[in-house]
């Protein structure tokens, strides 16, 4: 088998070679996989683990990859010819192998330290280059998760690395023992209820007349930190005493409740109003719901201000996005998953892009929901809507890659997921979103069949 340049060319003289990928194509239906036989010999001649660059192919195919370390063989969840399999090689070689300044493949990849300690940097050999890495791709964070070490392989168990599937059920078995899994059953129609809805792609041009009323948060509050740390995950939850969260949960069912109820009877689609001739027992829904054009036009200010910390989150101010939410959900008294609703209504057929733009202000808002399992299911719910219904054409066939985003993001854990998939509701759309969600699902309870008989 002939060598080829790294990096491209033909010149014979070329000493920086590498050999061609090999892919072979296994499997039938949803079980359809490429097998990269040569990732771990390519790695090699590339000087980075053969891991990264199978978790590149399937970033940019949009497909689940797993690795197999005694064959030394990476895999890409269905077929994909060779000849492409090669292109994005020769492109991982040029983003993450190639130094910028004089384009040898000499370069050696760390991790930074101190506040850098979230950046990966490229030392060249050849020209002294030193530079970050593209930070907003996802292998970037693959990379962070699984850090390479002095060999050209990936650390075992690295200081800060990923948490592996034991540490998981560890730390799942802790909060079983102090009680926190009894919600667990829940209906997840009962979840759903819990968030407001954010549809409200019906009133924009009633929101842009209210754009004045975005959150003006004061930035000079918020110290000038890693926007990752945990230092002020705490500000959304407030006091989380038994008395203090008790106060704060039936504040916030009164307030809901009636912000639901009178939401089911608000036409959204700005359609004429249904006359009600009959009342029940002589008791009109204003005085049932309370003023029901207040509820419209609050739900409409919420919606501009988490429209606009969303803007600052796209313009990657982090922390004045953090500081508006915040101050949306003090204001209207909110709860995570409320705002969680409004966020993802605002999410289109571009959402897989959506999520990684936003992702440390929902890392940070899950992190603050108090009842994480209810949350996750909200979250599901919500998915459905947005990829079985209202973007179904675009983004139901991506199902299994907004959910591969957000187990990765930890907005979802594993056996939430599992469970919706065999549990999760009859109706029509909900199974549509499932049956598109399976290869997904299927590598997860796969993957933790491998683990278990580790």
């Amino acid at each position: 088998m002939s060598l080829l340049n790294i990096g491209g060319g033909d010149d014979p003289a070329y000493r920086y070679k590498m050999p061609p990928i090999v892919g072979k194509k296994e499997g039938i239906g949803n079980g359809k996989k490429t097998v990269i036989v040569n990732a771990t010999d390519v790695g090699k001649a590339l000087k980075r683990p053969g891991q990264y660059l199978v978790k590149y192919c399937a970033v940019e195919l949009g497909a689940v990859s797993t690795w197999d370390k005694e064959q030394g063989s990476g895999t890409v969840n269905g077929w994909h010819e060779t000849p492409v399999l090669q292109d994005k090689t020769n492109k991982f070689i040029k983003e993450w192998v190639l130094c910028p300044r004089c384009k040898l493949p000499e370069t050696s990849m760390e991790l930074g330290s101190g506040k850098k300690a979230k950046d990966i940097f490229f030392d060249c050999k050849a020209c002294g280059y030193h530079g970050v890495a593209d930070m907003m791709h996802k292998l970037a964070t693959f990379i962070l998760n699984n850090p390479p070490d002095s060999k050209g392989g990936i650390l075992e168990k690295a200081a800060g690395g990923k948490i592996t599937k034991e540490d998981r059920k560890a730390a799942k078995a802790a909060k079983k023992g102090k009680g926190k899994d009894d919600d667990e059953d829940d209906d997840d129609d009962s979840a759903k209820k819990e968030g407001t809805s954010g549809d409200l792609t019906s009133n924009r041009d009633k929101l842009a007349a209210q754009a004045a009323l975005g959150a003006q948060a004061d930035k000079a509050a918020v110290e000038e930190e890693d926007d990752d740390d945990d230092a002020d995950d705490g500000d959304w939850a407030m006091d989380t005493s038994a008395e203090a969260v008790k106060a704060r949960e039936a504040k916030a069912a009164e307030s809901f409740e009636k912000i639901e109820a009178a939401t089911k009877a608000i036409d959204v689609s700005d359609a004429e109003p249904v006359k009600k001739d009959k009342k029940k027992k002589g008791v009109s829904d204003e005085e049932k719901f309370g003023d029901e054009e207040e509820i419209e036009t609050q739900k409409l200010a919420i919606a501009v201000e988490v429209r606009t910390a969303m803007q600052q989150s796209t313009e990657g101010d982090t922390a004045a996005a953090v500081l508006s939410l915040m101050a949306t959900a003090k204001e209207h008294e909110l709860e995570p998953i409320d705002l969680f609703g409004f966020l993802l209504a605002e999410f289109d057929d571009t959402a897989v892009k959506q999520f990684g733009v936003h992702k440390k202000v929902l890392t940070k808002l899950m992190k603050a929901a108090p009842d994480k399992i209810k949350t996750q299911k909200f979250l599901l719910s919500q998915l459905e809507e947005l990829v079985g219904d209202r973007h179904k054409d675009a983004l139901l066939k991506k199902s299994p890659t907004l959910l591969k985003v957000m187990y990765e993001m930890d907005l979802l854990e594993e056996d939430v997921i599992i469970k919706w998939f065999h549990k999760g509701s009859k109706k029509k759309l909900g199974k549509a979103v499932r049956d598109a969600a399976e290869p997904f699902v299927t590598w997860l309870k796969e993957a933790e069949e491998d683990d278990d008989s580790d």
